[in-house]
């Protein structure tokens, strides 16, 4: 009887066992999904040479390419500088700057 008894509980621990394995199992895969899937929606930083023309300030430039990455105009007018070399704000005509910008990459 004790033999019996004892292959009912193990036989309880290998089915409980079993459920919780695939519970987890199901929980890892059905996630496994939900990172993918936010950063295929993430934007990605690329960079451009543009060609200053007359007229045109730092201040310009970054209100056309500056998106919400970053915390001020004066944070992306900075980093445009030290992309270029520059040690000042003043520009020349007909020169070309590399400057960054975002996008969102809408591809799966």
């Amino acid at each position: 009887m004790k033999n019996v008894v004892r292959f009912i509980s193990t036989k309880k621990i290998f089915i409980i066992a079993g459920i919780i394995l695939v519970t987890v199992l199901y929980i890892l895969i059905s996630h496994k999904d939900s990172p993918a899937t936010s950063a295929s929606n993430a934007s990605k930083k690329y960079y451009k040479c543009i060609t200053i023309e007359e007229g045109d300030t730092l201040w310009d430039i970054a209100n056309e390419y500056k998106t919400e990455e970053y915390a001020s105009t004066q944070d992306y007018i900075d980093e445009v500088l030290v992309m270029n070399n520059l040690n000042t704000d003043v520009i020349v005509d007909g020169t070309n700057l590399l400057i960054p910008y975002y996008k969102v990459n809408d591809y799966e």
